[in-house]
């Protein structure tokens, strides 16, 4: 064996090792990752941890250069109560040491709670029903707080009230539309059901909430420059697709069941002549579009 055919075969040799102890580290790793994994998913009620805590915390609170630093200021009071030292007044004596007492003014505390649940409202309306002697059609008296159709099996519903505050927690908060009753029934004693805030979702969207929707989706069409991009979505359980488009004025939402050039072209017309700035995918394809 030549002097230079032994140096490859040691040069190869240690490739070897270094490759090998690379792998082996690699190899650790993700078995504690896989331990790790595990070990969660039998946790019962301890918190997800936030992995190894610095051993250089840093100072709780905000940090210098974040706005100005004052106290909060006092909430306005409705009402005012008063709370009285014992032993408080002319003679008063200290109820430890029989001092007596001087008045040297007072401070103020506040408390801040929410009112006491209480009955929901519910307000009965007196509907006059005259039929004509000439057609034989009958008359139903009208009210701005009631429905034209609302009487038999439709007489009662919700007040907007609370189909404001179910679509603020939904839309707003972020509740999702099962856990609604319940927030609702616990805080204000109204029971409502989902089928309620998802056809009042569905009515409103389609009347001046549908007409603002359908006005932002054309204002896409005339603006020079259209950023798209799309994501998973659900839909009754069902995969579908969530599209964004936006625009230097506004953003445009939409769930398609598929997520093909046609779904885009319902947007994004054919004859778009602006730029429209995407991931290169198949469904923004120019020739597809120029179809």
């Amino acid at each position: 064996m030549s002097p230079s055919e032994r140096d490859e075969i040691i040069a190869l040799v240690t490739r070897l090792q270094e490759q090998i102890a690379e792998l082996m580290a690699a190899n650790e790793e993700l078995r504690r990752q896989l331990a790790e994994s595990h070990r969660s998913g039998r946790r019962q009620a301890a918190p997800f941890s936030k992995g190894k805590r610095s051993s250089k915390p840093k100072r709780p609170g905000r940090k210098p250069g974040m706005g100005l630093f004052s106290y909060r200021k006092p909430p306005s009071a409705e009402e005012s109560h008063r709370a009285g030292c014992r032993g408080a007044g002319v003679g008063g004596h200290m109820p430890r040491c029989g001092g007596s007492l001087v008045d040297e003014g007072e401070s103020i505390a506040y408390v801040t709670d929410i009112p006491p649940v209480r009955r929901p409202q519910v307000r009965a309306y007196r509907v006059q029903v005259c039929r004509c002697r000439s057609c034989g059609k009958a008359v139903r008296g009208q009210h701005p707080d009631i429905g034209s159709d609302q009487h038999g099996a439709s007489a009662h519903r919700l007040g907007d009230r609370v189909k404001a505050a179910a679509h603020v927690l939904h839309y707003g908060v972020g509740v999702p539309v099962r856990r609604i009753p319940a927030v609702l029934r616990v805080l204000t004693g109204v029971e409502v059901s989902q089928g309620a805030i998802s056809q009042d979702a569905l009515r409103r969207s389609a009347d001046a909430v549908g007409e603002a929707y359908r006005t932002l989706r054309t204002s896409v069409r005339a603006s020079p420059v259209v950023h798209t991009d799309d994501t998973g979505w659900r839909v009754g359980g069902e995969p579908a697709f969530l599209m964004a488009f936006e625009t230097e004025e506004a953003t445009v939402y939409q769930v398609r069941a598929r997520h093909r050039n046609e779904e885009v072209r319902e947007v994004v017309p054919a004859d778009y002549a602006g730029v429209m700035v995407t991931d290169r995918g198949r469904s923004y394809d120019a020739q597809a579009l120029s179809r």
